[in-house]
């Protein structure tokens, strides 16, 4: 599949990226009970985060585009808490897009990026109830590392890059 990346337009599709990354909370979290608490009310807190983010080398904001509209979105960094490990804050496709293949497109291109930067691996923080991502993350290799002291609905997984 033909699947390009850019990355986000905050002025032209920031309700975008809002609406996809509260789909994300919600498929993880199973409400949108605390979103909007860390996103602010009309997602300004987010979009402040990522205008500050977006010119800065190690943050990496992106649409994931097919057949010239937006099906995707990722969002990573190339560091974490640990020594050369990138962290991956969202991976995200539509509804008709998951189970299809495209995630391993989108996985693949996160991983080249952070070897690129430098890291030798990712860490992401992984809801225990989310079990169709968790399901595509261990084939591709990532293991869990231990429960997420800031949030108990999650655990760390990692993936070394071979």
């Amino acid at each position: 599949m033909d699947i390009h990346y850019k990355k986000i337009d905050l002025n032209g599709h920031f309700e975008r990226a809002l609406k996809f990354r509260l789909d994300s909370f919600v498929c993880s979290f199973g409400s949108d009970k605390e979103f909007w608490q860390e996103a602010g009310a009309d997602g300004s807190i987010y979009r402040d985060k990522m205008e500050q983010r977006k010119d800065d080398a190690d943050w990496f904001y992106f649409h994931v585009w097919h057949a010239g509209r937006i099906v995707g979105q990722l969002e990573f960094r190339g560091f974490s808490e640990w020594e050369k490990l990138g962290y991956v804050q969202l991976f995200y496709l539509i509804p008709e897009y998951r189970g299809i293949g495209v995630f391993d497109q989108l996985h693949r291109f996160v991983e080249d990026t952070l070897i690129n930067v430098g890291c030798s691996g990712a860490v992401l923080a992984a809801s225990k109830t989310n079990l169709r991502a968790l399901k595509a993350y261990e084939r591709l290799g990532w293991y869990r590392m231990g429960p997420n002291p800031k949030h108990e609905m999650t655990d760390f997984y990692r993936l070394d890059f071979s």
